[in-house]
């Protein structure tokens, strides 16, 4: 048995959340889209108690709410999401 830790995979972990934690994802990915819609050319919106990176339009990652991400994250996180996107 090896002692590395197990890594879940992100749909494992969106499965767990929609069939044993019983949380309708479709209605939460739902709320998050209405929430951006108005502000969706912007990098970086603050709405619904959460900052929600935006690339092409596209949700790509949530940040805390009350942190203010610097210059330089926002340019990583950016680039990392581009990367996994294209």
């Amino acid at each position: 048995m090896s002692d590395e830790p197990v890594r879940v995979s992100d749909h494992a972990m969106v499965r767990y959340m929609e069939r044993v934690l019983g949380m309708d994802v479709e209605q939460l990915r739902a709320h998050i889209a209405e929430g951006t819609r108005r502000h969706q050319q912007a990098p970086c919106v603050r709405t619904l108690g959460a900052r929600f990176l935006l690339v092409d339009g596209v949700v790509v990652t949530t940040i805390e709410g009350r942190s203010v991400p610097g210059y330089d994250v926002l340019v990583r996180l950016i680039r990392d999401s581009e990367a996994k996107v294209a």
